[in-house]
């Protein structure tokens, strides 16, 4: 049975319809623009556009009533709040899907605003005033502008002021659970894989910013045929660096490790398997693991746990929490368990190495105590003189980040 949402429009689309669409129009493409504030995004505006054009499209073809407007809104509001923690063209590219989605179901908008001639000069106006608040604002604000743009026209949709499509309730409800089930996945999935995403169960990306040191932080090993290479070049320029090292790896090369805290350098928890799904498991038996391993390795166990990949559930910082550790993330990849070029590897880490920079390297993959790891070798020395050459001097994190290095177990 068909439900109406109110009168189909007759004749010429009213005024204040052609106003309410093209404003949201101005709000697409404010959002495009704060996309376009980030530099590494800014050459896949075109990309960006087109996905922007075709979801209002799709918001146009679909379903209409003032529930999916409801929901259409606060899609389009989440997606604003994500966008600032995210700055890789694939997730960039779908909160955009959502957001114009998101506003084209708020208040069934589509860019061309009814085609007529007083519709595309609104759409321009609103268009250029977009470009205005984008020059004059921070981003942040400018995204919070957008949403207040879509929740009034939410609100004059629900309060009569646009006509809506004669549409099934069965059709609207079953699009409305979709779109609510994706959103909430993809926030999860922001919340478990950015670094910089605490409020999903996150740690420290970086240290004080006012004392010019940084910490050099090796994830995945021990491993056989690097990481005391790797040792011997850190004492060599008189660094100390933290090792956060996989459990079954330290059970396969026990003597690494101990030779590691010997040395005097930090040791980590990063996981006894460094697979892709035992972080899902709430009670994460995989930490406690990993610290039987120190224990029978150095007799002592860490303070500090990395989540491999990143990747944490608030279920997971509990058991962090619950065994008195702290989590840490990184604020710098150097992307070197993808390439060989150990002077890309060097590049990529002091382009964006930074007073307190929490810096993520490899001395192994995946706790693979047989993985070549020589890139890193090679471009280890050409980072740390890089970053003394910027000022910057490479510290164990627990100094960093003012915390104990290890626990009785």
């Amino acid at each position: 049975m068909a439900v109406m949402d109110g009168p189909a429009p007759d004749g010429p689309e009213p005024d204040r319809s052609i106003a309410l669409r093209t404003v949201v129009t101005g709000a697409l493409v404010g959002f495009l623009l704060a996309v376009a504030r980030n530099s590494h995004l800014r050459g896949w505006t075109i990309l960006f556009a087109a996905v922007a054009i075709g979801a209002t499209y799709t918001a146009h073809r679909l379903p209409s009533n003032r529930t999916l407007a409801v929901i259409g809104a606060g899609v389009a509001t989440t997606s604003s709040w994500l966008l600032p923690q995210r700055d890789d063209v694939a997730a960039t590219a779908i909160l955009v899907f959502l957001f114009s989605l998101g506003a084209g179901l708020a208040v069934d908008t589509w860019i061309t605003s009814g085609g007529s001639t007083k519709g595309r000069n609104t759409a321009l106006a609103a268009v250029v005033i977009a470009l205005a608040l984008s020059l004059l604002f921070p981003r942040d604000v400018l995204l919070v502008a957008l949403v207040l743009v879509v929740a009034a026209g939410t609100a004059a949709r629900l309060a009569g002021l646009l006509p809506a499509r004669t549409t099934s309730r069965s059709r609207a409800f079953a699009l409305g659970v979709v779109l609510l089930v994706a959103t909430l996945f993809f926030t999860a999935y922001i919340g478990a894989e950015t670094p910089a995403a605490t409020w999903f169960g996150g740690g420290a990306v970086h240290g004080p910013t006012n004392t010019g040191q940084v910490a050099l932080t090796f994830d995945d090993g021990p491993n056989l045929g690097s990481t005391e290479k790797i040792m011997a070049i850190l004492d060599a320029h008189g660094v100390k660096g933290t090792f956060f090292e996989v459990g079954k790896a330290i059970d396969a090369a026990p003597s690494i490790t101990r030779a590691l805290f010997d040395d005097g350098q930090l040791l980590g928890n990063h996981s006894y398997n460094h697979d892709q799904w035992r972080w899902l498991d709430p009670r994460y038996p995989e930490l406690q693991r990993t610290q039987a391993a120190f224990q029978r390795a150095i007799g002592t166990c860490p303070v500090l746990y990395r989540p491999p990949h990143g990747d944490r559930t608030p279920f997971l910082a509990n058991v962090v929490r619950d065994h008195d550790m702290h989590m840490v993330l990184w604020s710098a990849s150097a992307g070197d368990w993808a390439t060989n070029d150990a002077q890309l590897v060097a590049r990529r880490i002091l382009a964006h190495a930074r007073p307190g920079a929490i810096l993520l390297l490899h001395d192994g993959l995946d706790g693979n105590p047989q993985a070549d790891r020589s890139v890193l070798v090679r471009a280890l020395p050409l980072i740390i003189d890089g970053l003394r050459a910027q000022g910057l001097s490479p510290v164990r994190l627990d100094r960093l980040l003012g915390t104990d290095a290890y626990q009785p177990c």
